[in-house]
């Protein structure tokens, strides 16, 4: 039997997880032809011929599709491929799990913030702000390193080389730790794998997770080539800084201790740091001004020095323990507390130089590949932005905007039908030459710029609901409730039992003000899609998304209106319209029509003067 020949073929490989053999090509590849027909205002009539695990030529194992697009009497056709690999491992054991995580993690929190610094420090956000938010977002993700659990495992794709076999050309499109495996498969590790013989046109990875598992692999290496590990030991220095300060402060709250003392010894130790490394900054200095004419005794002025001063920290460290320790000034703990500040400071300038991005950045473009595209959420943890490699020109990066969700972003890209699936559409015509290609819509940074304006009102509504429900919670914690009593009474007995009466009530006062904000914003967010489906769908048909936006906004308006007026009902326990408005007015319309009347016209309002003051 002839097998087919196809003009382009499409691996799709699906990221981590227990989805299904043939999940990731029905839910995929659906997206796929339906973009197609519509970008192409349906020029292209893409349909799928058959679909299965028997398809000619195939090894009977993967699952395929055949698709065939037909544009002005010319026919061609494609085979989409399934990289399943959900099954493709071993799982490890609890104690493999648990100590390989103890090892890995410290690592994938430090590199994650390190490269948000990275690219901040490159981009348009402040020095100073971007250095302030890595440190404390380095010091939490390494206090609390120890206590959490990660898993992740790579293996390698197969089913290209035989794909090749039976296309002209062909593009893999890799999702999360998916894209790792196939960026490794490629070659793209230095080091791991050799390239294959023959490389695909295009490689489209997004939402990659091909940086905290490139960084992960060099640093298990690292400690056997580094005699001190920054990562581990600003870790440490961080359990001990929170250790010596929880223990102060407790000594203080409970009298043990006075705050002058703590002052005292804090004094003692600076006076001593700063001595210590005058006496050896002094020295080495001294040192190489004398190094042009006796270079021998300069470098043995140096090392004497460096001890010298350290030492002579070490002997006054334990000569004010001896002084200070009778006076009950706490020495021991202001010197432990600052010798881990030092360790922490050092360690972290190391984490976040670029000498250390150079150090982890081992990925590199896969040598023979046509063309690399990656594609990252604004807020998807998982690539924390553009995949690092050595030479960033050999890789076209696009920032897009799915919901601007730290949980969302990494699971909705195939939502995402203007910017996302578009970028695919195109690219896989452009491999295969389609002629069709002129008929898609042109990429255009003003997609972009549309997009994430359209999620910056999502993530203004998210922000509103938080605020509201903060608020209600800290007015109403300290209230009863006649109906809190009736909720409390369903609990279960042994938790009514163990918890306090009024305790109960807080909490489950807590608990409903948290569930109606959530409620609130599905709402708004279900108002915020059926808006971004409208504009995407115009998009596609070549026509402008402008106006389209007027009605869920003032939609989502009204919702966000309505939380605002009940929560200051609640808080102030009158209506708040009532104080507006006159006793036979409210009694001739009714309360319920001018609160609807209300917040359509404040949400209208409202609107209309944000988008002034925030266009598109």
């Amino acid at each position: 039997m002839t097998t087919t020949k196809h003009q382009l073929g499409i691996l799709l490989v699906h990221g981590i997880g227990t989805q299904p053999a043939g999940d990731t090509i029905t839910r995929w590849g659906d997206v796929l032809v339906k973009t197609i027909t519509q970008a192409s205002n349906g020029s292209v009539v893409a349909t799928v011929e058959r679909a299965g695990k028997e398809l000619e030529g195939g090894d009977g194992e993967r699952t395929e599709a055949r698709l065939r697009l037909e544009h002005s009497g010319k026919t061609d056709h494609w085979l989409l491929s399934e990289g399943w690999w959900a099954e493709s491992f071993l799982a490890p054991t609890y104690f493999e799990l648990v100590s390989w995580s103890l090892r890995a993690l410290p690592w994938a929190l430090t590199s994650h913030i390190a490269q948000r610094y990275w690219l901040a420090k490159s981009g348009h956000t402040p020095k100073w702000f971007a250095a302030t938010l890595a440190l404390v977002k380095l010091f939490l993700g390494l206090l609390f390193a120890p206590l959490l659990v990660l898993a992740l495992v790579v293996v390698a794709v197969e089913g290209l080389e035989g794909l090749q076999q039976r296309c002209d050309r062909t593009v893999v499109v890799a999702h999360s730790q998916g894209a790792a495996v196939a960026l490794e498969a490629l070659g793209g590790i230095a080091g791991v794998n050799e390239p294959p013989a023959r490389q695909p046109e295009t490689l489209i990875t997004f939402g990659a997770g091909t940086n905290p598992l490139s960084i992960l692999r060099t640093a298990e290496a690292l400690p056997k080539r580094i005699v001190l590990d920054p990562v581990r030991l600003a870790m440490g220095a961080s359990v001990l800084i929170s250790a010596a300060s929880t223990w102060l402060a407790l000594q203080v709250t409970r009298g043990g201790v006075p705050m002058f003392k703590v002052v005292q010894a804090g004094v003692l130790a600076v006076l001593l740091g700063v001595v210590s490394v005058a006496l050896g900054f002094g020295g080495v200095r001294l040192s190489s001004m004398l190094e042009s004419r006796t270079p021998r005794l300069a470098t043995h002025g140096k090392r004497i020095s460096v001890f010298g001063g350290a030492g002579f920290a070490i002997l006054g460290m334990v000569a004010l323990y001896q002084q200070a320790n009778p006076k009950q000034i706490p020495v021991a703990s202001v010197l432990i507390l600052a010798l881990a500040l030092l360790l922490l400071g050092r360690s972290i300038y190391v984490i976040l130089s670029r000498n250390w991005e150079r150090i982890l950045t081992t990925v590199r473009c896969p040598p023979g590949l046509g063309r690399w595209i990656d594609i990252y959420a604004s807020l998807d943890p998982v690539p924390a932005g553009p995949t690092l490699i050595g030479d960033p020109k050999r890789i076209e990066s696009h920032q897009i905007w799915n919901e601007g969700s730290i949980i969302k972003d990494h699971t909705v890209y195939w939502r995402n039908l203007d910017e996302f699936v578009l970028r695919v559409v195109r690219a896989c015509a452009k491999a295969a030459a389609s002629v069709w290609l002129a008929k898609l819509p042109a990429e255009s940074e003003a997609i972009d710029q549309r997009a994430r304006w359209r999620v910056s009102w999502l993530q203004m509504a998210r922000t509103a609901f938080t605020t509201i429900a903060i608020a209600l919670g800290v007015a109403l914690y300290h209230r009863n409730f006649d109906v809190m009593c009736k909720i409390t009474a369903l609990t279960p007995r042994w938790i009514a039992k163990s918890v306090a009466q009024t305790d109960l009530e807080r909490g489950a006062l807590l608990v409903l003000i948290a569930l109606g904000a959530v409620l609130a914003y599905m709402a708004v967010r279900t108002l915020w899609r059926w808006w971004v489906g409208q504009e995407q769908s115009a998009i596609l048909q070549h026509e402008s998304p402008q106006g389209r936006e007027t009605l869920p906004l003032i939609l989502i308006g009204c919702v966000l209106w309505l939380a605002l007026l009940s929560a200051i009902a609640l808080i102030t326990g009158k209506n708040p319209l009532a104080g507006m408005l006159t006793v036979s007015l409210l009694q001739k319309v009714g309360e319920s029509a001018l609160l609807v009347v209300a917040v359509v016209g404040l949400a209208a309002i409202s609107t209309y003067v944000i988008k002034k003051l925030h266009p598109a």
